[in-house]
């Protein structure tokens, strides 16, 4: 989880272990007492978590991102142990506890390299290591392959006991684990014999599947196009590996130490695989250890049954949560005119949207990314370049082009960033189906100012409160004035390029009655320098446009086809091969980003926006494209905007630029609302994009009614008769950051009150200084201070990204979500489950035999004492002295 929350477990916790000497007799238990005291160095070695160099008690907490369970409306996918009982094994390398190829096929017991024999039956419980380069589906699939042979061998019996009596190798470990409990996948950096097959630093591996979101994968029923974009991913991120814990150490010197350890005790297992009988105790131990505290709830958990989890007195207790968040919309320009409480009431008995709005055309991208180590989801090329790519073409459009030349257009430029694409187009869904398709509907007289203290009292005022609706819960109703939709321009992974100094356009067949208007705009935009090429991606095999996974799937999606647009990509007809597609390695620390292409995608996107928007339905993309040719000139790629926001999205997502903007968003979030909420979850260091969970700490929305919140309300309370009613919202600082921005970039061009020069923005401290500002007044605008620390004008808003199929349960507390009756069936509702003080211990095992000598030890002694105690008190008798 982003932001490392701890959970709440998914199930009870389990009783505490009884004392040691608990259910022994008195002098016995004084006896062992006594004999553990004598022999403490010895018998301390056994449970010891200081270890020998490289080992050390820092190893208490393995540093680690971990592979966590998610489940789905059919499932579940991801990583975890078997039950709350941990999961201990040997470290050892995964080539040895791995059948060659050739006898996973064949069986061929003539082949030198390990085959399935009844020696694997012998083994003890291990944790194998493989390096990030070696972490496919198939491997993995291929060790687990040969563990279940070997416990098939073992006669299913876990608690294996090589080289010496019953119980002395004894599996610590609940029945049923098996002799595989664990993965550590490893730094590559740390495994000079990688066999990758394609060496390490040419290795392009994605955990995603081939068709992103598309067939076979959960999101399959939403997908719009199944096209294999992505020819270098397996699908291992949709692998179900309940029963597997699986972690990653990032750590150059700690993966090198734990690859030396793996490789050095794969000599002894391989030594009884080739039938060494003379395996012992001796030769096993001591052993580094490595043990998982993993639990992400049980086998058949699914997000319908975690959602709706009760407890034994039924009361209602969710195991997990939904990945949602924020998604942050603005558009450039002047507000139209504000319709006011009573218009929104009338809008939603028309199914929302607002036809007397002049058309909106879309400019989109995703924020966020995913790998299989959720924490580790760098997102450079997914999300970065993206988020970079677009707030930089907002800041061209707000600074180039006045509010007065942007209200005369055709079109309204609108620029959206969608929140958990990764698991269902979530923003873009959610977003889309409140504006058009089909249309919000807020309960009848649930629409209520969003902060009742700031309501006014007089039908003058009533067009500029901001409105919000109790039931299903919305903070903010803006979206309702939108008009009609007539395209998207989305962008994607423009940061790493196919072809150099070339853009390509895909969607000119994708739906839509404009003859691919917007592609041919885009198209228009290239330079002597800089090449835009349609794509050769061809139809899926469904006969459907190959639409890239981006938020215009959901667009054609939903609208059935009958809106379309265009994506402007680095990629040709398939993902470049070193975008690492949503996996660890996605980062700049991998392979540079490339900020020439991602600022000349900033100046095509703006230009494509205008052009787009002055189009009055000639379809005549030369001429518009010329027109914001005129109008936005060229990101220069020493702009110090641009160059400290990549820093911050790239390297370090706890800047002071983010933090600036964060903090400014809170202090103006208190002084609407009354309270201060703080800033949310940081994007981190190295930044994560993933999405995170949903709840009040982590972006859900809630409105106070009197001295209760709720997540959405029916109830019989007035709201409005407490000057604390609000609605509030605590989104992540990436969220956050991109709002402020937003405002900041096309906040500062509307026109002083004589309408002739562009007003000088005037300095602030927080909102209280901007209320008399002149450059804000049209109506429906409205002056804040920005996190540059200026008065601007409000364009930013955020709208709730969370799957369609869950709302926030009325009157209840936030993290609470009831199925919506209109549920189609066909979103995936990703959730992850409560987990709390999961983690992975390594320590040195001295083994059972240092144990027995011990107490053999302590039994001569203690004998010896009986004997002397004896002759004593018999001589001391018979001396009259006792």
């Amino acid at each position: 989880m982003r932001g490392g929350a701890s959970r709440a477990e998914f199930s009870a916790a389990a009783s505490a272990l009884p004392p040691l000497f608990s259910s022994l007799g008195t002098t016995t238990a004084l006896l062992l007492s006594t004999m553990f005291l004598i022999n403490t160095n010895t018998v301390v070695a056994v449970s010891t978590t200081s270890l020998e160099e490289p080992f050390q008690t820092s190893f208490e907490h393995l540093p680690h991102d971990g592979c966590v369970s998610l489940f789905h409306r059919n499932g579940r996918v991801g990583c975890g142990t078997l039950s709350r009982s941990t999961m201990t094994g040997r470290i050892v390398h995964w080539s040895t506890v791995v059948a060659d190829a050739n006898d996973v096929n064949d069986n061929d017991e003539n082949d030198n390299n390990n085959f399935i024999n009844d020696n694997a039956g012998k083994l003890p419980p291990y944790v194998a290591v493989m390096d990030e380069t070696e972490f496919t589906t198939a491997n993995v699939a291929a060790l687990r392959n040969f563990a279940n042979a070997a416990d098939d061998m073992a006669g299913g019996d876990s608690a294996r006991c090589i080289g010496g009596g019953e119980g002395e190798n004894a599996d610590p470990n609940q029945d049923g684990a098996g002799v595989l409990r664990g993965l550590l996948v490893i730094n590559a950096t740390a495994d000079a014999e990688s066999n990758n097959g394609n060496g390490n630093m040419n290795y392009y591996y994605s955990p995603e599947a081939a068709s992103p979101q598309g067939d076979d994968t959960p999101s399959a029923n939403i997908a719009q196009s199944s096209y294999e974009w992505n020819p270098n991913g397996d699908g291992n991120t949709l692998v179900d590996y309940h029963g597997l814990p699986v972690v990653y150490v990032s750590k150059a010197d700690v993966a090198a130490d734990l690859y030396s350890v793996s490789m050095e005790q794969s000599a002894a297992l391989q030594r009884i695989l080739d039938g060494d009988d003379s395996v012992g105790a001796d030769d096993l131990y001591p052993a580094i250890m490595a043990e998982f505290n993993y639990y992400m709830g049980p086998e058949d958990a699914d997000s319908p049954t975690c959602l709706a989890w009760r407890n034994v007195d039924e009361s209602w207790a969710p195991k997990c949560l939904p990945l949602a968040g924020n998604s942050v919309w603005a558009v450039a320009g002047s507000p139209e005119s504000a319709a006011g409480r009573r218009r929104l009431e009338d809008q939603q008995q028309d199914g929302g949207g607002n036809g007397n709005q002049r058309p909106i055309v879309m400019m989109a991208t995703s924020i966020d990314s995913t790998s299989m180590f959720h924490d580790a989801s760098p997102g450079a090329n997914s999300a970065a370049t993206n988020i970079l790519a677009l707030l930089m073409a907002a800041k061209l459009v707000g600074s180039s082009v006045p509010d007065t030349t942007l209200d005369g257009l055709s079109k309204r430029i609108m620029f959206g960033f969608f929140q958990a694409e990764s698991y269902g187009y979530v923003g873009s869904r959610s977003f889309l189906r409140d504006v058009a398709y089909p249309g919000f509907q807020c309960d009848e007289g649930r629409a209520v100012p969003a902060v009742t203290k700031n309501a006014g009292s007089g039908d003058d005022n009533e067009e500029e409160v901001k409105m919000g609706c109790l039931n299903p819960l919305r903070t903010d109703l803006d979206f309702m004035k939108l008009g009609e939709i007539s395209g998207m321009i989305a962008v994607d992974q423009v940061g790493v390029l196919g072809t150099d100094q070339t853009f390509y356009v895909h969607g000119e067949n994708a739906g839509g009655n404009d003859n691919g208007f917007l592609a041919n705009v885009l198209l228009q935009l290239g330079s002597n320098d800089w090449t835009i090429a349609s794509s050769a991606a061809e139809n899926d095999d469904n006969g459907q446009p190959a639409i890239p996974p981006t938020p215009l799937q959901s667009l054609v999606k939903l609208s059935e086809g009958a809106v379309g647009g265009a994506v402007l990509t680095g990629y040709d007809d398939a993902f470049v091969d070193a975008s690492y597609y949503h996996s660890h390695l996605d980062s700049n620390a991998t392979r540079i980003v490339n900020l020439d292409s991602v600022a000349m995608a900033a100046t095509v996107l703006a230009r494509a926006a205008v052009a787009s928007a002055y189009d009055n339905g000639e379809g005549d993309a030369e001429s518009a494209a010329q027109y914001a040719a005129n109008l936005v000139p060229i990101l220069s790629t020493e702009d110090e905007t641009f160059l400290a926001l990549a820093d911050c999205l790239l390297t370090d997502g706890n800047c002071d630029l983010l933090l600036s903007y964060g903090k400014m968003e809170r202090i103006n979030n208190e002084y609407v609302t009354g309270l201060d909420m703080g800033m949310g979850v940081p994007l981190g260091n190295p930044p994560n994009y993933y999405p995170s969970i949903y709840d009040a700490s982590n972006g859900q929305g809630f409105v106070q009614v009197g001295t209760d919140v709720y997540g959405s309300y029916t109830g019989d309370k007035e709201y409005g008769k407490a000057k604390t009613d609000r609605f509030l919202l605590l989104p992540s600082l990436l969220e956050m950051s991109i709002h402020g921005m937003l405002d900041d970039f096309l906040g500062r061009g509307s026109a002083n009150a004589d309408g002739n020069d562009v007003a000088e923005p005037k300095s602030c401290k927080s909102s209280k200084d901007c209320s008399s500002v002149s450059y804000c007044s049209a109506t429906g605008d409205e002056a804040l201070c920005s996190g540059d620390s200026v008065c601007v004008c409000s364009r930013a808003h955020y709208h709730l990204a969370l799957d369609e199929a869950i709302v926030p349960a009325p009157n209840n507390i936030t993290g609470k979500f009831l199925f919506d009756e209109n549920d189609q069936g066909v979103s995936p509702i990703y959730t992850e489950p409560y987990w709390s003080s999961i983690g992975v211990r390594v320590y040195r095992d001295a083994g059972g035999s240092s144990g027995n000598w011990a107490l053999g030890a302590g039994l001569i002694v203690w004998l010896c004492s009986l004997v002397s105690t004896f002759l004593l008190k018999k001589k001391l008798k018979k001396e009259k002295l006792y």
